[in-house]
């Protein structure tokens, strides 16, 4: 949980009942659950305006801006299914459960699912955990927001664990297909590359990103498992070019200075061994020891690093990147096409869906 979302809930008294609500879990599932999207459909061209006689449709927009007009569409979807899982769920669990009468009359998930309550002892342990993060309010002051707060994830994770087995079973589906993702065009060649099929998966990500490593074990499975049809491209781009994540992604372009090989053992020791935070400043004696788990030259890479051509390359790559619409990491694309990653656990199945269909 973030501290930020602690603060807002317990200090700001947010409200966390219906305005929440289940759906959360759309957006949230756990790594390897079944995926609660379905697929695409294939990206609509529309007219959008003309001016002067010439008329402007989605396929003549610079790519940032089909980017964001498809995000603000993934938005609307997300909400809409939202509404249609917790309807979903509640003429499924009805059903099981033998309440059900009539669409317009279907009892309420509070009455369908089964939720134990937060006990005392447990609130107390969140508290103690979190006390640092609410301003030094005490436990008797903000018990109530706490447990109020504990009920909604609890809710939700029963909402998700029943979910999943539903859609496990086969026998609850989503129909609703996602919008269609524009294609894009990525000068693929300009960055680190390993594979040789012809499928192109790339990753947009920072290394001092959390949910980028994350993903890294899946992204290695899914190569493996694709050996000879998949060619994975690589393409670092810093959420903070000035502070220290700039510092490690142009340690990146130094390693691939050296060798191919010598890049991807960077790529590596970096998000398996990270050297700080992304609120940390610019300090290449931080990223040293990097250069220095994956064999690299390192007086080599010390001088490339005090040249301009690493900071240039991360330059132009947030160039790159900012036009493609990209606005946080890890992102994806497969042959040219965003490909709508949730959670951890993911990718693999919908980059195979996707390349078989």
């Amino acid at each position: 949980m973030s501290s930020g979302l602690l603060v807002s809930v317990l200090i700001g008294g947010l409200g966390i009942g219906g305005a929440v609500g289940y759906m959360a879990g759309a957006t949230t599932k756990k790594a390897g659950a079944p995926a609660a999207t379905s697929s695409a459909a294939p990206a609509q061209n529309t007219a959008w305006f003309s001016y002067d006689g010439q008329t402007y449709d989605t396929a003549s927009l610079p790519s940032q801006v089909q980017t964001a007009i498809y995000q603000a569409d993934m938005e609307a979807h997300n909400q809409k299914l939202g509404m249609i899982r917790e309807f979903a769920m509640r003429i499924a669990l009805s059903k099981e459960q033998g309440k059900f009468t009539t669409l317009d009359k279907l009892p309420q998930l509070d009455t369908l699912l089964t939720f134990t309550p937060p006990t005392d002892a447990q609130a107390k342990e969140f508290y103690e955990q979190n006390k640092d993060k609410v301003q030094g309010m005490s436990y008797e002051q903000i018990a109530p927001r706490i447990k109020e707060f504990m009920a909604q994830q609890g809710k939700m994770q029963t909402f998700q664990k029943e979910w999943d087995r539903l859609t496990k079973s086969g026998k609850l589906k989503i129909l609703a297909q996602e919008p269609g993702s524009p294609n894009v065009s990525i000068p693929v060649e300009m960055f680190p590359s390993r594979g040789d099929g012809k499928d192109v998966l790339v990753e947009v990500s920072d290394y001092l990103c959390p949910h980028c490593a994350e993903v890294q074990p899946e992204i290695k499975k899914l190569e493996e498992k694709l050996k000879g049809k998949l060619k994975f491209v690589q393409v670092n781009f810093s959420l903070r070019p000035t502070q220290l994540s700039g510092a490690i992604a142009e340690g990146a372009f130094c390693a691939s200075k050296q060798s191919t090989e010598g890049f991807w053992k960077y790529h590596d020791v970096a998000f398996s061994k990270p050297v700080g935070s992304m609120n940390d400043s610019y300090d290449v004696a931080k990223v040293k020891p990097i250069a220095e788990g994956a064999g690299l030259n390192v007086a080599d890479w010390e001088a490339c690093m005090k040249t301009q051509e690493p900071k240039d390359f991360v330059k132009k790559t947030a160039e790159i990147v900012n036009g493609l619409g990209v606005t946080g990491t890890p992102t994806f694309f497969l042959n040219n096409q965003r490909v709508n990653i949730h959670s951890p656990g993911e990718l693999s199945s919908l980059v195979e869906s996707k390349l078989a269909g």
